[in-house]
């Protein structure tokens, strides 16, 4: 009996350990085609970009890319969320350190974006916003999604405001959710002017402008 139990006990670890090792290439596959599908939607646009640069790209064949997304509207919308959820954390980790001020945790923030800027030569912008201007006005869906995540790092940076001492950022009579909202519009602005440049000087007159300690 000791024997068919601890058989039927390894089995079932075997079996656990076979659906844990599913699992991870799943998620490592898809994670794969989200990475993808962001330097190919952030390089041209989600309009512009076929299902067929997404398979070459990728190098997994058509049948594949069903088994991770129903559509590539979906797949579209889930790069969204990546792209968010890869931002928001490297915010959020920078909003924690306590080596640095609040004010200097946000400037970091932005300063950390511009030195990317620096690297890749003033191109790509941000994903959201350049998919909110491509395809919000005729994708209800994508307007929807666009509209929570922003909301979501418009709020992330509130309340890195509220930590902030009074005037210590160039938007000290606003409430700290309003110097948000004209903080991140100002940013979208910003790095679309520096797309059409090709220049970080639309960059750096932000940072004068809001950061003037």
């Amino acid at each position: 009996v000791k024997k068919v139990l601890l058989l039927i006990i390894d089995w079932s670890n075997i079996k656990y350990m076979a659906r844990t090792r599913d699992e991870q290439k799943y998620q490592q596959s898809r994670e794969s085609l989200l990475m993808v599908g962001q330097e190919l939607f952030l390089n041209s646009s989600f309009n512009c970009v076929g299902l067929n640069d997404i398979l070459k790209e990728s190098g997994i064949p058509k049948g594949s890319f069903y088994h991770y997304f129903d559509s590539k509207e979906d797949f579209g919308l889930q790069v969204i969320e990546f792209y968010h959820r890869q931002n928001s954390e490297a915010m959020a980790e920078l909003l924690a350190d306590e080596s640095l001020t609040a004010y200097q945790q946000l400037k970091a923030f932005y300063q950390n974006a511009i030195n990317r800027f620096d690297d890749i030569g003033y191109c790509q912008g941000c994903l959201m916003s350049n998919l909110s201007q491509e395809v919000a006005d005729v994708n209800e869906n994508f307007r929807c999604k666009i509209s929570e995540l922003s909301k979501q790092i418009v709020d992330q940076v509130s309340a890195c405001l509220e930590r902030m001492e009074d005037n210590e950022l160039n938007l000290g009579h606003l409430r700290s959710c309003e110097a948000a909202q004209i903080l991140m519009n100002s940013w979208q602005g910003a790095m679309m002017k520096m797309k059409l440049e090709k220049s970080r000087e639309p960059l750096d007159v932000f940072m004068k402008f809001f950061f003037i300690h």
